[in-house]
Parts: structure tokens; sequence; C-alpha cells
């Protein structure tokens, strides 16, 4: 049975058990918002001396980020002007189906000001053209090298490329068993027993403590225990488990820093780790957490 949490909020005089903090890929994220979250996230770095992540979580980000600020490139340059876009996403766009899209949006394309339409338009295509250079670049500024490798996912090294005609472009990984470009399997396989326990933690929750998520973390464990090879197939395999690998290739840190409340409680709880989470309401401040 998994170890009980309890949350705290943290305190002004908070000292962490050790220096260094691991950021999985909702902090990398989160630090593109607005000041609600970036404030609080400065207020947990400030109290580390080293920032750690994965390399994984550049693959994650790019789906997440970079991805949104490409579809908003393409769209700014269709439509012509910052105010079309901002009226397709809001009135076009179905909500329901590209949630992700109208979030970021609020995120991405709303700092932009100027004289009149047209400066808006280019300041917002030239922060988003800077924002698609630095690529997956985004991660490493923020942490401190080296990065944790355990994957050496080509995908995390591959990052944004620029087609012929100057466009940048992310795509996401159509990694194969057929042809091998990571070690995910022999990652898999090294850390077999550590992966055991996160799926028998997830097995001895109640169903309704399960999300969608853990509950899938739990299948592609299971069949990865037959053949690790199976996670070689990005869709059905290793995206399917992407945040548990990035914990799993936090071990060594002792703490941890996410929004992820659901997974990284448990998660952080089979490795032993201190969780600082960031919950969306900012009333909330910060709160952490420890296995018990």
């Amino acid at each position: 049975m998994a170890a009980s949490t309890s949350f705290a909020s943290l305190a002004d005089d908070h000292v962490p058990i050790t220096t260094e903090v691991f950021l999985d890929t909702s902090i990398h994220c989160s630090r593109l918002k607005g000041p609600l979250f970036v404030d609080r996230i400065a207020r947990v770095l400030s109290l580390f001396r080293w920032r750690g992540t994965s390399t994984y979580a550049k693959v994650e980000f790019g789906n997440v980020i970079l991805a949104q600020a490409q579809y908003y490139l393409r769209k700014l340059n269709e439509l012509g002007s910052l105010r079309r876009l901002k009226d397709f996403i809001g009135n076009v766009l179905p909500h329901s189906l590209h949630s992700a899209k109208v979030v970021w949006s609020f995120n991405l394309l709303e700092n932009h000001y100027g004289r009149d339409e047209k400066e808006c338009s280019e300041r917002a295509r030239l922060s988003l053209r800077r924002l698609m250079k630095l690529g997956v670049g985004f991660v490493e500024h923020s942490c401190d090298a080296p990065l944790k490798d355990g994957t050496q996912c080509y995908w995390a090294i591959r990052g944004v490329q620029r087609k012929r005609n100057g466009e940048l472009l992310w795509q996401s990984p159509v990694c194969s068993r057929q042809h091998k470009r990571c070690k995910i399997d022999d990652f898999f396989v090294e850390n077999r027993e550590t992966f055991i326990r996160i799926k028998a933690a997830i097995d001895a929750l109640p169903d309704d403590q399960k999300s969608n998520q853990l509950e899938s973390f739990s299948a592609v464990i299971a069949q990865a225990l037959a053949d690790p090879a199976c996670l070689l197939d990005y869709k059905t395999g290793c995206k399917k488990l992407a945040d548990a690998i990035i914990a799993v290739d936090s071990i060594g840190f002792k703490n941890m820093f996410s929004q992820n409340a659901a997974e990284s409680t448990l998660l952080t709880k089979v490795l032993g780790q201190v969780f600082y989470y960031l919950p969306p309401n900012p009333e909330r401040g910060i709160e952490i957490s420890a296995a018990t």
C-alpha cells in the first residue's frame, strides 16, 4: 500500500532537506504563464542551488508549448492580424476539441501591445518566432547542466527544425521499434523494480483515486514488463508513460516540483521525495508534502 500523504502551505522560514530540486514538464510550461504562477515558481526556485530536469521533459515541452506556438504562427500568417487570430480562437475554434489552444492563447498571445494592429501583430509574430527558435532549449536554459538523460531521447536532441522556406517546425515524435533511436527500453529494464513499485502503488489505490493517466501508467508498465521494446513505439508506448519516465529519471533528487497533483503525489511517494506542489489557485500559494 502506498504511503499516506499530508500537504501543508510552504512556510516563509522553510528550509529544504537538500539544496537541489527536480522540475517536471508542468513547471517549465508554467514559466510561460503570468505572475500568479511565475512569482510562485520563483519563490520555490530561490530555495535551491541546483535545478535539475530530464531531457525527456524537453519533448513534453515541445508537445505542449511549441506545438501551440507553431499553430499560432501559422494562423497569424494566414489570418493576417493578431485581432483576427484571437477572434478565430475565441469564436470559431471548437473549445471542447481544442482546449489547449484556447488556454495557451491567454499566455502566448495576450501581452503584445503597439500603436496599431499591425504593430501588435508583428510583435506577436516576433515573440512566437523567438520561442520557436529557442525551442526545447527553453528547458535547458532554466536548469543546471547536465540534465538527467536516462532515456537518451533522440527527439530531445532533434528539437525544432527549420524548413527550406524558413518555417520553424516542431514535430511530435514518430519513433517506432523498427527504427530504434533511443534507450527507453534499456532505461525501463535498468529501472524495472522502480516501475514495478509504481504500478503496485497505482493498483493499490481505490478506483476513485486513480486518474486516467495513472491507469494508463499501470497498463503500459504491464505491457513493458513483458516486452520493454513496446515503449519504442511512441504513440502507444513511451508517450503514455511520459510523466512516469521523467519521474524515474529524477532518481537521486530528494525534491520534486510539479503542478500535477494526482500523478506527482503518487510518484514522489514511491520515490521517497518531498513534493513541492504548484496549485492552479494562487490563494493556496505553494504546498509541500512528504511521504509519511
